[in-house]
């Protein structure tokens, strides 16, 4: 509960911890979602204060994320597996998917127990798609999960994606489950990532302190530091590049950002096992 006073929102679900602010309810409470309190929203009024640009940065993640599905699922992929997926928004990946091939299985999974189960929710009729709760430093128990193993077929190709949430986490713990991972894919299998950086300007390093206040960590990368994560993946057309820049559908508003060099401070690339 969020004070003696104030009764549980409707949408709370078993082990959310409505005491302690949460990235997934942040994120959503800047999309203009529903699902967050007050605590959510004290870190995102600091975020806003620290990098005024940051509700920006979060839509052009939400669009850069769209063109992703559709690129991908144009080109033949079937499968996605979105870890530290967040709470569904508008046009989520499994609603962009379908519009394109109405026979892609999606399987959501994140950390915080009221994404998951609003994903199970917007998912309930669709038995080929699922979400779940876990943990993506722990990716055994990611991959070997019921709704992973009944769904996805890991010895085919999937398109793997971590959208805006590896910095969040241990340095070290990320890339040592960013190659499980890795590992596990078939080949012709796509890994797209997007990430904080602090090295184009101050805003990134002033926001970088707010998060890790308030949830304890925050690890930010340089352009070249991304790219270990992608392993011996090959990059797809334009490599790493900042969110606006990954293949951008023809706006007054992308092709400006792209020009002004460093609007958003978070990077982006997809890239396929060869």
């Amino acid at each position: 509960m969020t004070s003696s006073t104030q009764p549980e929102p409707g949408w709370v679900v078993e082990g959310a911890d409505l005491s302690r602010p949460s990235i997934a309810r942040m994120y959503d409470y800047l999309m203009g979602g529903d699902r967050h309190v007050e605590e959510d929203r004290d870190v995102a009024h600091a975020a806003r204060n620290a990098a005024p640009m940051i509700r920006l940065t979060i839509w052009e993640n939400r669009k850069l994320i769209k063109r992703v599905v559709r690129e991908l699922v144009a080109g033949g992929v079937t499968q996605i597996l979105d870890i530290g997926s967040g709470i569904p928004a508008r046009a989520s990946v499994h609603e962009v998917a379908h519009a394109v091939n109405p026979d892609v299985k999606v399987v959501y999974a994140d950390i915080d127990p009221v994404a998951a189960a609003r994903g199970r929710e917007l998912l309930a009729d669709l038995p080929h798609c699922g979400s779940f709760q876990g943990d993506l430093t722990k990716p055994q128990e990611i991959l070997q999960h019921p709704d992973v193993i009944s769904r996805l077929d890991l010895s085919q190709p999937v398109a793997l994606f971590f959208f805006n949430v590896l910095h969040f986490l241990d340095r070290d713990e990320v890339t040592a489950a960013l190659e499980v991972y890795r590992d596990a894919l078939a080949p012709g299998s796509h890994l797209a990532i997007s990430h904080g950086t602090s090295e184009l300007d101050g805003r990134g390093q002033a926001i970088g302190k707010v998060y890790a206040g308030a949830y304890g960590h925050l690890d930010y990368r340089t352009k070249d530091q991304l790219a270990l994560l992608f392993g011996d993946f090959g990059l797809l057309e334009p490599g790493i590049v900042l969110l606006p820049d990954w293949r951008p559908e023809p706006s007054p508003l992308s092709s400006r950002l792209g020009a002004r060099g460093a609007p958003v401070n978070c990077y982006a690339g997809v890239a396929v096992k060869p």
